[in-house]
């Protein structure tokens, strides 16, 4: 065979390997896996502090594939959220986060009006993949409180509910279990009436332990529980609707967030 030939033919096999499906490829890279890529949360609005206090995301998308969905709890019942978790494949998250980011919509400069009611919560959508976390906070973000704003208010709104349609979609199927968290954080929060008796004794370390001032609107003093203190204060904050603790003998509000967003406590 002449050389020339020869040469052609090894370029032909070399080029319908590499792009032959079942050749081997180097995956591309999965997002880190302990950080959450895609939340949404609702927040705000005319509550009590300790609602605020425990208010934490409705749907949370780890990089390792974790989805973590919120349980439905009866109304007005003040105890930490509960969640359930499934996993997924986490090319599938990766795949996701990369279509979110690469439209566009969730970042500070998108319009989604302004409804005009009052007392109404707001909604947070995060998306964070490989560059800076970019999040929007639509208020009022209800279909029924739509119709008054402009035709392209109203197609950002229609735009950011398909992607938590979809996001909300990628555990469909997958089984899920009951989430015990690892972390949690808790707000002291000022206490209504120093009268009022607590309703269970404190289970935690004792808060001088962990907590420290806070600046933010959420608390007087917020601290972080890791590991198996942070298991038992959680299950008994589900025992104990309110808040509302025994402390060395003292009535103290201490709110437990069952999923606290990075840098939550301030």
């Amino acid at each position: 065979m002449p050389k020339q030939r020869l040469l052609g033919s090894v370029v032909s096999l070399l080029m319908m390997t590499s792009c032959s499906p079942n050749a081997e490829s180097t995956p591309a890279p999965g997002l880190p896996a302990e950080q959450m890529v895609f939340m949404v949360m609702s927040s705000g609005g005319m509550a009590p502090a300790v609602y605020q206090a425990m208010a934490s995301p409705s749907l949370a998308i780890y990089g390792d594939g974790r989805v973590l969905t919120a349980v439905e709890s009866p109304a007005l019942r003040l105890i930490p959220t509960r969640y359930e978790v499934a996993r997924i494949d986490p090319a599938a998250v990766a795949s996701f986060v990369a279509d979110v980011e690469a439209d566009g919509l969730i970042n500070s400069g998108t319009d989604f009006g302004t409804p005009r009611v009052t007392d109404l919560p707001s909604t947070t959508v995060m998306v964070y993949g490989r560059g800076d976390g970019q999040r929007v906070n639509p208020y009022a973000f209800d279909e029924r409180f739509d119709a008054r704003l402009t035709p392209e208010q109203r197609s950002a709104r229609v735009a950011l509910r398909t992607i938590i349609s979809r996001a909300a979609a990628l555990a469909a199927g997958t089984p899920r279990v009951p989430y015990s968290p690892d972390r949690v954080v808790v707000y002291e929060i000022e206490a209504r009436s120093a009268d009022e008796p607590g309703a269970a004794d404190w289970p935690g370390p004792p808060p001088a332990s962990f907590l420290a001032p806070s600046t933010g609107r959420r608390s007087i003093a917020c601290g972080e529980l890791m590991a198996d203190p942070a298991e038992v204060v959680y299950q008994a904050a589900l025992e104990n609707p309110g808040a509302r603790w025994i402390v060395d003998g003292d009535t103290r509000a201490l709110a437990v967030n069952s999923l606290p967003l990075p840098g939550d406590c301030s």
